[in-house]
């Protein structure tokens, strides 16, 4: 059976998650739509899993119970497109003609939002569906909607980045994670990933010629330029991203999920913003990116030594 990249939650034991909140939340839903089912999902290794299910003997899938990735259910569309999908009646879209959940159990209709992992990646959907054609107000659907932020929220507390807020985690110059704060965050993130099966990239940044600012500049204008940059990467990165000042002229970014990352495309990008922020200077860099399989035994130690050397390249090709 294939699926998605993610390992199921029924693996794993998620605290952090209050099951029984999400429980209210899909009998609500069923009751609210007046349907025989509704349910939480989740794109997992197992494909399209249902995680929760409405407490009604209407109700044809339990929890456990997932689509792999070759049948044609509704929320894959949702997953894989990350949009909502409403469709009153599958007798009149042939597209959904095959679907299992229309031609095996008498789902007509169906109403999913996506819920998303805070990165903005799918995480799964929130859905309704109907044995009978439905024409939902639309105050009814944005409510679907509003409910779905619901589910986005508690996800978000799966990342704790809000707890690393304070100063003795963050450089005074900067605003950004110091060394310190990036060791405990990398932890943190590092034993949720194993669990989760997610995947990172890691970036190691040295400024290029940054004691030539300070000799020919001063010490101020290095200050403000060190500045400008932290900025510059926070800008460029994601709020789930872990942008740090490892020290100096030195800074780390643990890029999280599996997104590809353009070397050329992330100097052009920071460079953009430093010339807002100052226009006469453009800050030269070199830096070295590592993929991340946190299933490894990768500590922070070992996979810096493996940016440093992917850095160490880069400056070669470039002479």
């Amino acid at each position: 059976m294939s699926g998605y990249p993610y390992k199921s939650f029924h693996e794993l034991s998620v605290e952090e998650i209050d099951w029984q909140r999400w429980q209210k939340l899909v009998n609500t839903v069923a009751n609210l739509f007046a349907a025989p089912a509704a349910f939480v999902t989740q794109a997992s290794n197992k494909g399209i899993e249902v995680l929760v299910a409405s407490e009604l003997p209407t109700t044809h899938y339990s929890p456990g119970g997932a689509a792999d990735m070759d049948e044609n259910v509704y929320c894959h569309y949702v997953v894989q497109n990350n949009l909502p999908l409403y469709v009153k009646n599958a007798e009149q879209h042939p597209e959904w003609h095959s679907n299992p959940e229309y031609t095996e159990d008498n789902y007509v209709s169906y109403l999913g939002y996506p819920i998303f992992w805070p990165d903005g990646t799918s995480f799964g959907t929130l859905c309704v569906m109907d044995t009978q054609t439905s024409d939902y107000a639309d105050q009814l659907v944005n409510t679907l909607e509003l409910m779905s932020e619901v589910l986005n929220s508690d996800l978000a507390h799966l990342y704790t980045e809000s707890q690393l807020r304070v100063e003795s985690r963050i450089d005074p110059l900067t605003g950004i994670l110091n060394r310190r704060g990036f060791e405990e965050a990398y932890e943190q993130y590092r034993r949720l990933s194993q669990r989760l099966g997610r995947k990172a990239k890691l970036c190691f940044i040295d400024l290029d010629d940054f004691k030539k600012v300070n000799d020919n500049l001063g010490h101020e204008m290095g200050d403000k330029l060190l500045q400008i940059f932290a900025q510059a990467l926070t800008e460029v990165t994601r709020s789930t991203d872990l942008v740090c000042r490892w020290g100096g002229d030195e800074f780390v970014v643990l890029f999280n999920g599996d997104k590809e990352i353009n070397s050329k495309q992330l100097i052009a990008r920071i460079n953009e913003f430093v010339q807002q922020g100052y226009p006469a200077h453009t800050i030269g860099f070199s830096s070295g990116v590592v993929a991340l399989d946190l299933n490894q035994d990768n500590t922070l130690e070992r996979v810096l030594i493996e940016a440093d050397k992917a850095m160490y390249q880069q400056k070669l090709l470039l002479k």
